[in-house]
């Protein structure tokens, strides 16, 4: 982690060239396993071993839960090896530090030399092999050494790393991580860094039953004074009194939980009507339960605004609903967003739309864009005005002028194709031109990001998981406009159980490999990909998604038969029961 000092151990070329080893040539003797794989994925990622590059993020949560448990551990870790020159730092679980405590000034200054301060990055695929990244990626903790490391400016030092993981779901949530130069190093260092990651571990139960009591206290003393329904939400529980548990069918209790977790992380407090899938409406009138800098929740209370005619199949609803098209989304996270664009777009506004990749925010854009009189939107990508300034820039200035211009991904662009297209920007909305954005987050370039007068926040998928059986009728309607093909209940629940990383994107690939598998009739749980019939991929590491798509198609071959799969794949039999429960593999 740390750059200046001596050689460390097994400096012999084969380490030094990132060690992986030639065909029929053993590793050198004394290397950890867990190395010499991180040297052959650190040369399959591009890295320079000559140069040490790290990216910086400036948007991280610093204050985050992690911080809060894992800082009373690090400082008592820090005062018990004072006498060593080593830093103590903790990262998220894509290896961007987050704390970092030095027990002498000088340590302190190598490490902020080398990047190795709060905002940075110290993926694996980035830096190579090192005691932060190298954790996350074998989800085990370790100790590199000297010239194990994989950048060579790292091989003077020493990092003892291990995974902070969440003690109910197993997910890591980051790595505590000791840097020192290789004179330093002990074994010892990676006996402590494992017993204090476990002591930060036994924190974060202490704060979760903590944040599920303070959340619990709220509900009851609002409960006690209010004469109607109360609901709190928070992270992992959910209450409610007796009257909001029928006030409202199960579909639209789950919208409304799914549409409070989405805003308790953007305001403090919340007073608006909320129009549910059936087409009732209810008025929320909730505040944010805080624990610390972190968010334990939402409460408060739920009054029916309007209640539904009648039953109504989804396709009726719709129709009743600002005559938008069945498919359009019902779930409130997803109306507040499509109505903030309409009326961005209606008024003329410069508008950011902001989303995780693959949420839908070009779609909402381009069909909002299309509904309007005039000739619609064009998309022009990030990737165009990077690779191909001048001829995009020519495209977008001879767009006609009422065509909405939707720039996609502007976060991706690099800082000189921002400088650039700001001032288009500029010139566009001088010219009372419309223009429209999307970003993954808010792009850093103050002149570009003041251009915008509207910002409207897309939810990821995971947020609106209501609006799924509209969302699968009508990628299938598009995917396959002429067959007869549906999805059973029990696919339905798999698809709805799944975590959605990918977004809606990753919903219509998932569908579109269903169909390859059933062109025509109904789409059952098997025929869906493996990465749909387990726990979220975003909870897995890159090696465990292989892993276990691997076993579900192993299962699939051989009829569910895991004897059969077991020896298919090379594995004992207790070891592919185990891998089945880990990753949550059903069927």
């Amino acid at each position: 982690m740390l750059h200046a000092g001596c050689p460390g151990r097994h400096q012999d070329a084969h380490v030094r060239t990132g060690g992986v080893p030639r065909q029929g040539r053993p590793p050198p003797a004394g290397v950890p396993r867990q190395v010499v794989a991180s040297w052959r994925r650190s040369v399959e990622s591009g890295v320079d071993p000559g140069e040490l590059v790290s990216d910086y993020d400036p948007g991280l949560d610093f204050g985050s839960r992690l911080v809060h448990c894992a800082r009373p551990v690090i400082e008592q870790l820090a005062d018990q090896i004072a006498d060593i020159p080593v830093c103590v730092a903790l990262t998220d679980d894509r290896a961007r530090l987050l704390v970092r405590r030095d027990t002498t000034p000088w340590v302190g200054r190598l490490a902020d030399d080398n990047y190795f301060a709060a905002g940075f990055d110290y993926a694996e695929g980035r830096v190579g092999t090192n005691g932060v990244g190298t954790v996350l990626e074998s989800g085990e903790s370790l100790h590199v050494v000297g010239a194990e490391h994989f950048v060579e400016r790292l091989q003077p030092y020493a990092c003892a790393g291990a995974p902070v993981r969440d003690p109910v779901t197993g997910r890591i949530e980051g790595v505590l991580d000791i840097s020192c130069e290789t004179r330093y190093s002990s074994p010892v260092l990676h006996s402590l860094v494992r017993t204090a990651a476990a002591r930060i571990q036994d924190n974060l139960l202490s704060d979760r039953d903590e944040a599920q009591r303070v959340l619990f206290e709220t509900y009851s003393r609002l409960d006690a004074r209010s004469r109607h329904a109360v609901l709190a939400v928070g992270t992992r529980a959910v209450v409610a009194n007796a009257a909001m548990q029928t006030l409202l069918d199960p579909h639209d209790l789950q919208a409304l939980q799914d549409h409070m977790r989405f805003v308790m992380r953007r305001a403090r407090s919340f007073d608006d009507v909320v129009s549910l899938p059936s087409g009732a409406q209810v008025r929320l009138r909730a505040r944010v339960v805080e624990l610390g800098a972190d968010v334990a929740g939402l409460v408060g209370t739920v009054a029916l605004v309007r209640e539904v005619d009648g039953p109504a199949a989804v396709g009726s609803v719709a129709a009743r609903l600002d005559g938008t098209p069945p498919g359009d989304g019902r779930s409130p996270a997803w109306r507040t967003a499509r109505d903030g664009v309409a009326d961005a777009l209606r008024a003329g506004r410069a508008l950011l739309v902001v989303g995780e990749p693959g949420s839908g925010r070009t779609r909402l854009l381009t069909d909002l864009a299309g509904r309007r009189s005039g000739p619609g939107a064009d998309v022009v990508a990030a990737a165009d005005v990077t690779a191909r300034p001048a001829g995009a820039l020519a495209r977008i200035r001879s767009l006609d002028g009422g065509t909405l211009l939707v720039l996609r991904d502007v976060d991706a662009l690099t800082p000189a194709a921002l400088g650039i297209l700001d001032e288009v920007v500029a010139d566009l909305l001088a010219a009372g031109r419309p223009v429209a954005a999307t970003a993954a987050t808010p792009p850093r370039h103050d002149g570009l990001l003041a251009r915008f007068r509207s910002s409207v926040t897309v939810p990821p998928l995971r947020a609106r998981v209501v609006d799924l059986p509209e969302l699968v009728a009508t990628i299938l309607g598009e995917l396959a406009p002429h067959r007869e093909v549906g999805v059973s209940a029990e696919a339905m629940r798999t698809l709805a159980r799944h975590g959605w990383p990918g977004n809606v994107a990753e919903l219509r690939a998932a569908l579109a490999a269903a169909l390859d598998r059933r062109p025509v009739g109904t789409i059952e749980v098997a025929d869906l990909p493996g990465s749909c019939q387990s726990m979220p991929r975003s909870a897995l590491r890159a090696v465990d998604r292989v892993e276990r798509d691997a076993i579900v198609d192993a299962l699939r071959a051989v009829g569910g038969n895991r004897v059969a799969a077991a020896a298919a794949l090379g594995l004992a039999r207790s070891t592919l029961y185990r891998k089945i429960r880990q990753y949550g593999i059903t069927g």
